[in-house]
């Protein structure tokens, strides 16, 4: 019983992780194309919104993680 949610809790750290890296690359680039003048700044609006989503589900996810919960689910599994 304890190690499926440690399993879950570890899958939903997963979760995390990849959301982070989905997110955050690509808003990574985009604020420094910004920078350099290679985007217009109408960019930022890119920037921001996927930053926003991205810090939103990361925190979800880490929050399922401690609490030994599937990335899927919404309750802890019997």
């Amino acid at each position: 019983m304890m190690v499926r949610h440690l399993w879950d809790g570890f899958l939903s750290l997963l979760a995390a992780i990849a959301t982070l890296v989905i997110c955050g690359i690509p808003a990574w680039f985009t604020y420094k194309s910004i920078t350099l003048g290679l985007a217009p700044l109408w960019a930022w609006i890119g920037v921001i919104g996927l930053g926003f989503v991205g810090i939103l589900l990361t925190m979800s996810f880490l929050r399922k993680a401690a609490d030994g919960i599937s990335p899927s689910r919404e309750r802890r599994r019997l």
